[in-house]
């Protein structure tokens, strides 16, 4: 926790948990690949155009325009195309009789509060555990990605996804994960976006190149819950997209902090989850599918309310009337009144959802008994007591995601630079697991996932902040895949990023 935190902490939780201001998406500018040309991933540092333009739709604000993207570059030898097992891999109706085509995705998550620092030069150590490197940060040294075919690791990571919180200045960020990644000829970077005002909480999607033929409908949206539901010190970003046909979503947090703050913390998960990506009114571009948005929305329906679009210059414009409150989306009820369509959630809607940051969720007890479990190493009884299981349980927040074992140390609060030596300040703060990975499937939707994460462990080699990195991998199956290049276009522009900008 921060100065800066603990100046900017909300009151706790009210009988409005989700109301709050709505978003302006506005995405940089990009220009059309020219044809034959190669893509090539963009730095996300430089959010607007040097004229403060940007790329938005004046219909829709949250819609971010992509332009067609030929079919990636050859890759080099140790890139892995699609598999070629048999399976129908067309995009079209199996009518052959053959084994519907399952594709196999080892999606990886990280999240690190940063504590307002400067991230290291050497970003290897995060990524480490993803390449079976562990998580001490002096056997990482002189380590590449191209090592992970020594461990008979077939793909180690074909989705990443970078969230941070207390961002600091992130200049050359993506260039640093990218060259950890094995270079731009192995990934790309997928997309960008950062909450406004402030930019404390970022998101990075990098994808494995040749899925990039997979891949569509990339979209951002944002929702705040710092104080007044407007500053951007909590709430949380997400990035959503179609890989193989099925429809992921990626969500990364800073909820309330504080011990006593756990109604809060509830009440921010739900907000999040309950707005993000949620259909707006008149428009079918906000769903996740346009077959599944509401026609002919009533005055109630999917009521979030969007904000107009920017003018020329960037900014919005001043006499414009912008409703203050972002509530929950409900959908109209049926058969007056006796039927109901359950309300949006981006954790049921999307194939796939992985929500992850600093959750702020502490262990329950004093500081005293808590240094002696771990000198005892007696972190079951520490679990007992996490406030996130706890809540998860009672089914008050979380309920119905998964989440691997935790079998690595809290990774909170510790004396920076070091990996194991918590909070020796006047303040003695209890050594938490505040920093978590959960994911969700559809029932009935085509993702499966493991039932445990084949890696989940804190990064120790990076020691720059007050937080240790946390790091996921997840094995995922995809059912009835669409494996066939997207034909005439539909690509993403790679390397695109956007800010979200939260306003009164």
């Amino acid at each position: 926790m921060t100065a800066r935190d603990s100046a900017m902490e909300g009151p706790e939780g009210s009988s409005q948990p989700l109301a709050g201001p709505p978003a302006v998406l506005r995405a940089r500018n990009t220009k059309p690949t020219e044809p034959g040309a190669q893509p090539k991933a963009v730095s996300p540092v430089k959010a607007w155009d040097s004229d403060g333009s940007s790329g938005s739709s004046e219909n829709d604000p949250t819609v971010v325009p992509f332009d067609p993207v030929p079919p990636p570059r050859l890759l080099s030898v140790r890139s892995r195309a699609p598999a070629t097992d048999g399976y129908n891999y067309d995009d079209t109706a199996n009518t052959s009789g053959r084994k519907p085509a399952q594709k196999e995705l080892r999606v990886c998550a990280v999240t690190w509060n940063m504590c307002g620092r400067k991230f290291p030069s050497n970003l290897e150590p995060m990524l480490a555990p993803l390449f079976g490197r562990g998580d001490d940060g002096d056997v990482v040294r002189g380590w590449s990605a191209a090592d992970d075919d020594e461990d008979g690791i077939d793909t180690p990571c074909d989705i990443v996804v970078i969230g941070v919180q207390e961002a600091a200045a992130m200049d050359g960020f993506v260039e640093g994960i990218l060259s950890a990644l094995g270079g731009d000829d192995e990934f790309v970077h997928l997309a960008g976006v950062s909450l406004e005002p402030g930019g404390w909480i970022q998101m990075e999607v990098f994808l494995r190149r040749e899925l990039l033929p997979l891949v569509s409908d990339v979209r951002r949206d944002a929702v705040s819950c710092g104080i007044g539901n407007v500053l951007g010190n909590k709430g949380s970003v997400g990035v959503a997209f179609t890989c193989a046909g099925a429809e992921l979503c990626f969500l990364n947090a800073h909820l309330a902090a504080h011990t006593e703050k756990v109604k809060q913390r509830n009440a921010d998960y739900h907000r999040i989850v309950r707005t993000m990506f949620a259909p707006r009114v008149g428009s079918q571009n906000g769903s996740i599918s346009s077959s599944k948005a509401v026609r002919k929305p009533k005055a109630k329906a999917n009521a979030v309310a969007p904000a107009d679009a920017p003018d020329e210059t960037g900014a919005l414009k001043p006499h414009t009337p912008i409703d203050p409150h972002r509530p929950t989306p409900e959908t109209p009820s049926r058969f007056g009144g006796l039927l109901k369509r359950r309300a949006w959630t981006a954790a049921e809607r999307f194939d796939m959802c992985v929500f992850m940051g600093d959750l702020n969720y502490r262990v329950e007890g004093n500081r005293r008994a808590v240094d002696v479990l771990l000198e005892n190493d007696m972190m079951d009884v520490m679990l007992s007591n996490d406030q996130l299981g706890i809540e998860k349980a009672a089914g008050r927040a979380f309920s119905g995601w998964s989440e691997a074992e935790l079998k690595f140390p809290p990774t909170y609060k510790l004396n920076r630079g070091t990996a194991d030596v918590y909070d020796t300040s006047a303040k003695q703060r209890v050594p938490s697991w505040t920093d978590r990975v959960l994911w969700r499937t559809k029932t009935g939707g085509k993702v499966r996932c493991n039932d445990g994460a084949d890696v989940y462990t804190s990064a120790k080699g990076i020691r720059t902040s007050d937080h240790l990195p946390v790091v996921a991998r997840i094995k995922t199956t995809i059912f009835d895949a669409r494996l066939a290049a997207i034909r005439g276009g539909g690509h993403p522009s790679t390397g695109s990023r956007s800010r979200l900008c939260s306003v009164m």
